[in-house]
């Protein structure tokens, strides 16, 4: 029972079409059509494939992502009881792949159709959609921290990979503000340039609070196993997208860095190198994981979706500073990245659709 009286939700495992996880599904989609869009290892040849690529991926995504939100909303009724799934430490961070499928969609946008960004209508469509998504994200945060804090009984199995989900949002949303602010009415520009640096700090500090308490969770109680491979990499998502996140703010209005502005955007360049380095070491560990975990890594799930994201971000980050430092060794690494998230989307994108064709009704791990 929480503080005000309310009953809080167990740990119960969504039935695998109710799962609001399936919106991961969208963010790994996109993102992996933004990793197309830069075209990992510049090979001539494959120019025209991976472009076309980039297109169909964000084309299915947007579909898929009107799909889900009409099928689980509009019929399903997923949007039931919705403060007390938000609440739940199991059920509530995932409710984060909402918004977080949106931001990244916006993202994709700008990357696979830059043209849309020279148009006024353009512009503020995509604006627009950072400013939901974001706001969406951040109302998320609050409420499932909130009631983190508030909660008498919580359960240290209860903290998995998805509680990283709503820091990703938030922190998709500054590098989203960062990138519109130049490009958008100058009347804007500076209050988009200033909600980039603060999305940037609520969404960094609160991805390390998060880590610190995940870690704990992992050294000191239950092992890995309880929560599934999936939760291993998705803390990935916020380490990359913070070290891209990072270089687009601060690479942003000058008028907030001032005379300083150059050697901010150095500074920021060597952090994002070093969170970089850190999601390379995490990625070892949660290889190892996911190998002895073996034929159990893959559930056919919506959970399994939770490998996609973090890993095409994972390869964005990469190119991002491979082609900051003119590096060929980053930019091998990131080509190598690339053929793993390729892998890992086909793998799991045929293990959902054969997992839906076995077992519509089974459920879906707790995560």
């Amino acid at each position: 029972m929480a503080k005000d009286g309310r009953p809080f939700m167990p740990a119960h495992p969504a039935p695998a079409l109710d799962d609001p996880a399936w919106f991961s599904g969208v963010m790994g989609s996109a993102a992996t059509a933004i990793v197309a869009s830069l075209h990992p290892g510049q090979i001539g040849v494959l120019t025209g494939f991976a472009n076309a690529t980039s297109t169909i991926l964000l084309i299915g995504s947007v579909i898929a992502f009107v799909f889900l939100v009409v099928r689980d909303f509009l019929i399903r009724g997923l949007g039931r009881n919705l403060a007390g799934k938000l609440r739940s430490p199991s059920t509530g961070p995932a409710y984060a792949t909402i918004p977080g499928a949106i931001n990244v969609l916006a993202v994709a946008v700008i990357r696979v159709w830059p043209a849309t960004l020279s148009s006024s209508a353009g512009w503020w469509l995509v604006v627009t959609m950072a400013g939901v998504g974001t706001v969406l994200g951040v109302c998320l945060t609050v409420v499932f921290f909130v009631a983190a804090f508030e909660h008498e009984q919580f359960q240290a199995e209860d903290i998995s990979g998805i509680w990283f989900i709503p820091e990703t949002v938030v922190l998709l949303g500054s590098f989203l503000f960062a990138e519109l602010a130049p490009t958008g009415p100058a009347v804007a520009e500076r209050g988009l340039a200033v909600l980039a640096v603060a999305l940037l700090g609520a969404g960094a500090l609160l991805f390390g609070v998060t880590a610190v308490i995940f870690v704990n969770r992992l050294v000191l109680h239950a092992g890995v196993h309880r929560t599934g491979a999936p939760a291993m990499w998705i803390m990935i998502s916020p380490l990359a997208v913070t070290s891209v996140a990072l270089q687009s703010v601060a690479g942003g209005d000058p008028m907030l860095g001032g005379s300083w502005t150059p050697a901010v955007a150095e500074v920021a360049t060597f952090g994002a190198g070093a969170l970089w380095g850190f999601a390379l070491w995490w990625i070892a560990a949660a290889t190892v994981v996911t190998r002895h975990a073996g034929r159990a890594a893959l559930t056919r799930t919506a959970a399994d979706w939770g490998f996609v994201f973090p890993s095409a971000a994972m390869v964005i980050a990469t190119l991002a500073l491979g082609r900051r430092w003119q590096s060929g060794l980053v930019e091998t690494i990131g080509l190598a990245l690339g053929v793993l998230l390729a892998l890992v989307w086909v793998a799991v994108l045929t293990g959902t659709v054969l997992g839906l064709r076995r077992a519509p009704g089974t459920k879906a791990p707790g995560g």
